[in-house]
């Protein structure tokens, strides 16, 4: 049964495999504002495709059909959004109103792609890129169907950050896991890629929307499994586990220290 965004937390922060769990914040997302379709869109600067994965709707469409990055750039959303700054969640209508017209292709690719123009984007937290959820009713979205996104704005774009992260950990592993590596659960995974790339608690917590308290629990859990004392040792363990890549020939792993914290 379908959940609200505070109830599926657990679950999308413990699901390992990626696909899983951003099906589980899309069914939260819809089933919260009563929405039937959630798309994830990525268009980011310097990278000439766009990512679109849609979620809660029977109609697939072919390779063919979807949008080009350039096509999702005349999206009066991303035109609002690039222009303004604004990374709250925000209806389609009310960007129209502001003057931020839906052109005639635009309309055009929505009606190919069997998409409604009831349309609101949420999750966008970074800065001159688009690169969040949109949701689409069949029907006028109201502002009632808005609060959630509005009330939980920081736990939607937390979430997303988590398991885009893991999608690109996946992605990314170039290392073969060793069959007696400790089990790490995703979120302990996410913090410590984010430790290997010289994160602090403070900046991993921003970006994971959690607090440096609670980054620091991920990793007091993550030195006790990987047999280490610091960030320094538990990047070099989770090397050896092939948990993180190895670094090249000649260079040893220095992960960040935060400051003011021995063996933080």
């Amino acid at each position: 049964m379908p959940r609200s965004i505070p109830g599926v937390v657990a679950d999308v922060l413990n699901e390992p495999d990626v696909r899983a769990a951003r099906t589980l914040l899309a069914e939260a997302l819809l089933a919260s504002t009563g929405t039937e379709m959630a798309t994830r869109v990525s268009v980011r600067r310097g990278r000439p495709d766009a990512v679109l994965r849609i979620h809660g709707h029977g109609f697939r469409p072919p390779a063919e059909l979807l949008p080009s990055a350039a096509q999702i750039r005349e999206h009066p959303l991303y035109r609002y959004r690039v222009h303004t700054g604004d990374a709250r969640p925000t209806r389609l209508e009310d960007v129209i109103a502001a003057g931020w017209p839906l052109h005639e292709e635009a309309r055009r690719i929505l009606v190919e792609l069997r998409i409604s123009v009831h349309q609101i984007a949420a999750a966008m937290p970074s800065a001159g890129e688009y690169d969040g959820w949109s949701l689409i009713a069949p029907d006028p979205i109201s502002r009632l169907q808005l609060r959630p996104l509005v009330e939980h704005a920081a736990l939607v774009q937390g979430l997303d950050r988590h398991v885009e992260l893991l999608a690109r950990i996946v992605e990314r592993a170039g290392t073969q896991q060793d069959a007696g590596a400790p089990a790490l659960t995703p979120r302990e995974l996410a913090v410590l890629h984010l430790v290997h790339r010289g994160g602090t608690a403070a900046s991993i917590g921003a970006r994971l929307g959690v607090s440096p308290r609670t980054v620091q629990k991920h990793q007091e859990h993550l030195y006790r499994k990987l047999g280490a004392r610091d960030r320094l040792g538990a990047v070099l363990a989770a090397q050896r586990a092939g948990l993180l890549p190895a670094p090249p020939a000649g260079e040893e792993a220095a992960p960040a220290r935060e400051p003011g914290r021995i063996g933080a």
